[in-house]
C-alpha cells in the first residue's frame, strides 16, 4: 500500500507527493499517486452504485414511503462512508506505524467520499416521491435505472483513464455494467 502521509510528508509542501528518500525532481511519484487514488475513487464509487442499487432492489417491495425509502439510503450511505474511512485508516496507520497527520486524514476522506455520490439521485427521486411529485414506483424504477447507467458510465470512464480505445471503452462500461448487474441481483438476493 502506498502510504500518501509518507509520500506528502516527504515533499515538504504537503502538495507534490514524493517518495521518503527521493528527489523533489520526479514526476513519476506524484502521477503514479494520483493514479492511485483516482483509483481509489472510482472503486468506491462503483462499491457504493452497487450497495445502493442492491438495497433498493431488495427493500423495494417492504417500504412503503418515500420517507422510509429516503431513510434506508441516507443510513446506507453514512455506513458506507464510516466503514470505508475507518478501514483506510486502519490500513493507513498499519503503513505510517502510528497515528496520521490532519493531511493523510483529509486525504483518506476525500478519497472515500465518492461512495456518498450512488445515493445523490435516489435520494432526490425519493424526496420528489415524498413531496407528490412523482411515484414511490416510479422514484424505485429510476433509482435503479440510473445506478445501472451510472455503473456502464464508470466502466466507461475507467477504459478511458486506462487509455483504452473507444470501442475498447465501451466494451469496458458493458462488462461494468454487466458485473454491477450480477452482483446487484446476487446482493439483492441474500438480504
Amino acid at each position: 500500500m502506498v502510504s500518501y502521509t509518507r509520500l506528502v510528508r516527504a515533499s515538504g509542501t504537503g502538495r507534490t507527493p514524493v517518495p521518503v528518500g527521493s528527489h523533489e525532481g520526479e514526476p513519476e511519484w506524484g502521477t503514479r499517486v494520483a493514479v492511485h487514488r483516482r483509483s481509489e475513487r472510482l472503486s468506491h464509487a462503483l462499491y457504493g452504485l452497487i450497495i445502493v442499487t442492491a438495497t433498493l432492489v431488495a427493500e423495494q417491495s417492504h417500504i412503503t414511503e418515500p420517507s422510509d425509502a429516503l431513510g434506508l439510503l441516507i443510513g446506507t450511505a453514512v455506513v458506507l462512508l464510516l466503514a470505508h474511512t475507518y478501514s483506510a485508516v486502519m490500513a493507513e496507520r498499519t503503513v505510517e506505524g502510528g497515528s496520521l497527520g490532519s493531511l493523510g486524514r483529509r486525504m483518506v476522506v476525500e478519497d472515500n467520499l465518492p461512495v456518498l455520490l450512488a445515493v445523490v439521485v435516489p435520494a432526490t427521486l425519493f424526496v420528489l416521491a415524498w413531496a407528490d411529485v412523482m411515484a414511490l414506483s416510479d422514484a424505485y424504477t429510476a433509482s435503479i435505472v440510473f445506478s445501472l447507467v451510472a455503473l456502464f458510465g464508470l466502466g466507461l470512464y475507467e477504459g478511458r483513464i486506462a487509455s483504452l480505445s473507444w470501442v475498447h471503452s465501451v466494451l469496458s462500461g458493458l462488462a461494468a455494467g454487466g458485473i454491477g448487474v450480477i452482483v446487484v441481483l446476487v446482493e439483492a438476493f441474500f438480504e
